[in-house]
């Protein structure tokens, strides 16, 4: 069941139908005759107040297309309602500075050679924030398409059995950007760990989400997976021989705040 949200680009960086199939546990198969490609991060929580700033183009809803704004800055919120732990946070593996190439099958060794077909992808977190706690945003950084891709956003449990928030099918901006998901559609988690995820594109385009190859993501973190590549379901990115390329984190992030 596809819920709403509010997709805004980043402008601190710089579309054919996304399917609906599921994300499931990572596969056992080797990737196919194209490349993969594959990203690291590093895990920060900062202790900074975020910002909002002006105008940005939003993602695309099923034939609409508007426009708002947010700038992104991660932070801890207060600790006075959680015992010492923050109240919010905002959860990233990665520098946007190093998401500059994507995350998805390529031909001819050309990374920028993206080819067609579902690509799926997940990023785990341990929150600081003691559960229970709602998600209320998702970050990334999109870094290139082919045709008229299309993305959903998931929030997935840790194991990414259950799909606990699905956004609606958006046509994406090549940029960094957000989805604010509306507070009634806020997924709350019970547990210390959850994943961000994806699904876009199908036979006739592609979606590359950005990677930061900087440092090597922990196992059972960074999930990728790609019809085109023959790469069924989700594969954890450290598992693959030989290595993918980029080798890192996804350009995933989620704000999070205590119930």
């Amino acid at each position: 069941m596809a819920l709403g949200g509010c997709l805004t680009e980043n402008p601190a960086y710089d579309g054919v139908t996304g399917s609906t199939s599921e994300l499931v546990p990572a596969s056992t198969a080797e990737p196919g005759t194209s490349t993969s490609t594959s990203t690291s991060t590093t895990t920060t929580t900062d202790t900074s107040t975020s910002t909002s700033t002006g105008p940005v183009t939003t993602g695309v809803l099923d034939g609409e297309d508007t426009s708002t704004g947010t700038t992104i800055a991660l932070t801890t919120g207060d600790t006075s309602t959680t015992g010492g732990a923050p109240s919010t946070a905002e959860l990233h593996h990665y520098d946007p500075a190093n998401c500059v190439e994507p995350l998805w099958c390529y031909g001819a060794g050309n990374i920028w050679n993206g080819l067609d077909g579902e690509i799926r992808g997940a990023e785990c977190f341990d929150a600081p924030v003691p559960p229970p706690y709602r998600v209320r945003r998702i970050d990334y950084t999109l870094v290139s398409v082919s045709g008229q891709a299309r993305v959903r956003f998931q929030i997935r449990s840790a194991d990414l059995q259950q799909v606990l928030y699905t956004s609606e099918s958006l046509g994406l901006p090549v940029s960094s950007g957000s989805l604010q998901i509306s507070e009634p559609q806020q997924p709350v988690i019970e547990t210390g760990r959850f994943c961000v995820g994806f699904v876009g594109g199908d036979a006739k385009s592609t979606i590359g989400f950005g990677a930061d190859p900087s440092s090597l993501p922990s196992p059972q973190q960074s999930y990728f997976g790609s019809d085109a590549c023959d790469e069924a379901g989700l594969r954890d990115v450290n598992l693959f021989t030989p290595e993918v390329d980029p080798h890192g984190a996804w350009c995933l992030g989620a704000e999070i705040a205590a119930l």
